[in-house]
């Protein structure tokens, strides 16, 4: 078998190495001359605790390269959390990388990654990872230091790596196309030269630490750079201004910078200005008043196809939407998450045009809608301005039932809507306002396929969903057995989960 093997191109068992581990794909050099070659046309390298320390979790845990800790949250909340051991894993890691790496005979590289926790104690050690792979003409570099999913400790993550630009400027490649970086403390090219970095498309920097002015500069000098993110990346005073004629998609989330009394000042983005940019997503929209009392908002975005955001608790959604019609008049994907439940708000008088998705993220505030009865009209008004809209999507956060509440459906302004295909409401657990949204989207919506209707809701940055058992208790029941009435129109539509 292994002869049959043997005698496949190149270019076939070239394919079959680049699905074993780096830790097997190096033992195959040792069966014979021929294999010795082979397992160096590898143009993709990957580096994780699975493919150099390890197969399974099991054999990690066993043998200490991982271990349990108990872990407490800011709320006080103890869990079990399974880490790396840093005082085995990382020497244990960058030895058989380096082995990898010094008997790696290949000349054409596509990508270099490395996911694991490495920190300042390994700079010199991942500088020279880097200069190896851009020898070799690499297109796509991904340093995520941060390690997931399993990060040290608390009490063993020390500083972050240094990412010295100057390492890449030092070189004549020009085939490096992608950058990922995480936990590093970066520094600008020597002599501020990015001409090396002319090729570069997509730059993305998570948990780093920057100068604004580097990404200013990077911007102003990278002409095809296409997409930029940045999360939880700490400024030394404030957000930089986003200017470039090349960016395409945006992504600023959960930067901020370290005050003079240590603390964290969250910081927006207040300037942006590129012509070519088709999406966004950043953690809320800096409004601003003018003298004259008019909202501004300091974008030149005028091919945006899609925003994600956030609104802030103490402002009204239907505001933002309405706002929304303004800036952005090509907008064809909208994702809102807001903090507050409204029951009054102004309505949108001017349509958006080409919105065809709209996905709406509620954190429901129970203590506010306890001493009032709420009002999910707006929802209707909402799907009312948006004529071209063929998703809806909304989803509550541990919504409550209440009480004594008014099963009385109340006649709203007659519309017709004749795009809308799907409708998801997601978090409910049987209110009469979610049974009142239901009935009149049946009554109006002509077109639509289906509406889905469940009680599952999960926070952003959670894959976990969650529930109300409130809903297998009776909220399903009681949903139904209101929408059993003749005058309902289209129940095959509705799907109960």
């Amino acid at each position: 078998m292994d002869d049959l093997i043997s005698e496949l191109p190149d270019y076939i068992l070239s394919d079959i190495l680049t699905m074993l581990s780096m830790k097997d794909s190096l033992k195959t050099s040792v069966l014979s001359k021929r294999w010795c070659k082979l397992w160096s046309l590898r143009r993709n390298l990957y580096f994780d605790i699975f493919n150099v320390i390890g197969s399974s979790e099991e054999e990690l845990l066993q043998k200490g390269y991982l271990v349990d800790v108990l872990d407490t949250s800011f709320s006080g909340v103890t869990t079990m959390e399974r880490h790396i051991n840093p005082d085995m894993s990382k020497d244990e890691f960058v030895k058989r990388v380096n082995q990898f790496v010094m008997n790696f005979q290949g000349t054409v590289m596509e990508s270099f990654s490395v996911n694991f926790h490495l920190d300042h104690e390994q700079s010199s050690t991942i500088d020279q990872w880097i200069s190896f792979a851009i020898a070799r003409g690499v297109g796509r570099i991904d340093l995520l230091l941060i390690g997931r999913p399993y990060n040290a400790p608390p009490t063993g993550r020390g500083n972050p790596c240094t990412f010295d630009f100057g390492i890449i400027s030092k070189s004549n490649t020009s085939t490096l196309n992608h950058l990922r970086l995480e936990n590093c403390l970066v520094f600008h090219p020597t002599n501020c030269d990015f001409t090396p970095l002319k090729n570069l498309r997509s730059l993305s920097l998570e948990r780093s630490k920057l100068d604004e002015t580097f990404i200013e500069s990077l911007l102003v000098n990278c002409p095809r750079l296409e997409e930029l993110c940045l999360i939880s990346c700490v400024f030394k005073s404030s957000m930089p201004e986003i200017v470039s004629s090349s960016l395409c998609h945006l992504k600023v989330i959960g930067c901020y910078f370290v005050s003079k009394c240590y603390h964290q000042v969250t910081v927006n983005l207040v300037l942006l200005d590129c012509l070519k940019l088709t999406s966004l997503e950043l953690d809320c929209l800096q409004l601003t008043s003018s003298e004259d009392g008019f909202v501004t908002l300091n974008f030149n975005t005028p091919m945006l196809k899609s925003i994600e955001f956030s609104i802030p608790s103490n402002q009204v959604l239907n505001t933002y939407v309405a706002l929304c019609t303004i800036f952005f008049p090509e907008l064809e994907i909208l994702r809102l998450t807001t903090f507050s439940m409204v029951t009054t708000s102004p309505k949108i008088t001017q349509p958006i045009k080409h919105l065809k998705q709209l996905h709406l993220f509620i954190f429901v505030d129970s203590y506010i809608l306890d001493d009032m009865e709420y009002d999910p009209l707006w929802f209707l008004n909402i799907l009312q301005a948006c004529p071209l809209l063929q998703k809806l999507s909304i989803m509550f956060t541990d919504l409550e039932f209440f009480e004594n509440q008014k099963d009385v459906m109340r006649d709203v302004e007659t519309f017709s809507h004749d795009e809308v295909k799907v409708i998801e409401l997601g978090g409910c657990v049987g209110n009469w306002f979610e049974i009142e949204f239901v009935l009149n989207v049946l009554k109006y919506a002509h077109k639509l396929e289906h509406i889905v209707v469940s009680p599952y809701w999960r926070d952003d940055d959670s894959s976990d969903w969650n529930s109300n058992p409130v809903w297998f208790q009776s909220g399903r029941k009681r949903m139904s057995e209101k929408l059993q009435i003749e005058e309902v129109v289209g129940r095959k539509k509705l799907v109960l989960i």
